[in-house]
């Protein structure tokens, strides 16, 4: 059981403080600069929308107001919605603003594979329904493909609502943790690797728009093909996408576990493709950023089990520690199904536990052929 638990141990060590810090000497070793410009390229803004009446408003109206020219600007919306979204698109027709509806039901990625060969741009902007650009949001991503290396480029999210609730400083706290080690994949143009692209804001040219197929075409998988092919894949933190967080715990695990159980399979398909053409940077991050993390809890369990085993030993007090954590998360999920504003010291472990528990269901559901997955609201 020692061994069990040293290795174990390692893993997690590996998983949380390892592998940032060989991501750290990397960018410092081999960072290369983007060579951004003041280019204005044809874009084309897809807008994926499924029964978003409640916000499709509001989002084509700041679409319309971003600082890009307006007539190298061209706004889609491609909708699978059945409520009032694609009335609503319509009013704005006479603004430019294209509507493609489709009636058959199939996903966000089958849509956006029907879309994007329509779309006349040559920088393909991605976007969600609920997402709202800073004025400057285009350009900012635009800028960098000044640099013929670059192939596709990530905006940067931001919640408006993230200390509302314990989900939201979670999310928060999640995003600036994974903001630093994307500054850092950013540098080494290979941002799709350590977690891919922001789906709500980014961009990619239109050339290298090459989903695995017709159902495997997200935001992940988009960047990090345009990646395994051999072009740079790059953060533009200046620009802003803002969201509001999920106010609902279950609505936020379910979407989480939808994610998990999508990006399990496309990591292994996406790792065997990178190692096949010998990207040996991107098979580094696809399987210590993306993989590893996606089977956290299964170290976690191995770690618990294996210290119970030794509570004779100097290590017992890992054990105890253990369960200390997991009590005060337990604690934390009671009261946040009570609506109890939690402090961090039961909104930290609360937040972990519900991430590697919604990550180990998507992982079960892969093991068991349950990852059929419908288009959701985006919140």
């Amino acid at each position: 059981m020692l061994t069990l638990f040293i290795a174990s141990l390692a893993i997690l060590i590996y998983i949380f403080f390892g592998y940032p810090v060989i991501l750290a000497i990397l960018s410092m070793l081999f960072g290369k600069v983007v060579n951004k410009g003041d280019v204005r390229p044809k874009v084309s803004l897809i807008i994926s929308a499924y029964n978003e009446q409640d916000v499709i408003k509001q989002k084509i109206e700041n679409s319309l107001q971003l600082d890009y020219p307006k007539e190298n600007l061209e706004i889609i919306v491609a909708s699978e919605s059945t409520d009032q979204t694609n009335d609503i698109v319509k009013e704005y027709q006479d603004q430019g603003v294209v509507l493609y509806a489709y009636e058959n039901r199939e996903g966000k990625r089958a849509t956006l594979y029907r879309t994007v060969p329509l779309a006349k741009g040559e920088i393909i902007v991605f976007s969600d329904a609920n997402a709202m650009y800073e004025k400057d949001a285009v350009t900012k991503i635009v800028s960098n493909f000044n640099d013929n290396r670059i192939g596709c480029v990530s905006g940067r999210l931001r919640y408006i609502n993230s200390k509302d609730s314990s989900i939201g400083k979670g999310e928060n706290a999640y995003w600036e943790y994974d903001l630093i080690l994307k500054r850092m994949a950013s540098r080494l143009f290979s941002l799709a690797g350590c977690g891919g692209v922001n789906g709500s804001i980014f961009a990619v040219r239109k050339e290298l728009y090459d989903p695995i197929d017709k159902f495997r075409g997200d935001d992940f998988e988009i960047s990090a093909r345009v990646q395994i092919n051999g072009h740079g894949v790059v953060m533009e933190p200046d620009a802003i996408s803002y969201e509001e967080v999920s106010e609902s715990c279950e609505q936020e695990f379910n979407r989480k576990v939808r994610l998990a159980t999508w990006n399990i399979k496309s990591s292994l398909m996406l790792l065997a493709e990178a190692l096949k053409k010998k990207r040996w940077l991107t098979s580094f991050l696809l399987f210590s950023h993306r993989f590893l993390r996606y089977i956290t809890l299964v170290f976690l369990v191995l770690l618990l089990v294996s210290s119970s085993f030794l509570l004779s030993t100097n290590l017992a007090l890992f054990f105890y520690l253990q369960l200390l954590f997991y009590f005060l998360a337990f604690i934390g999920w009671l009261l946040e199904n009570r609506k109890f504003k939690l402090s961090w010291f039961f909104w930290v472990p609360f937040y972990f536990c519900m991430v590697n528990y919604a990550a180990f269901l998507g992982l079960a559901k892969n093991i068991f052929g349950k990852t059929e997955m419908l288009w959701e609201k985006a919140r």
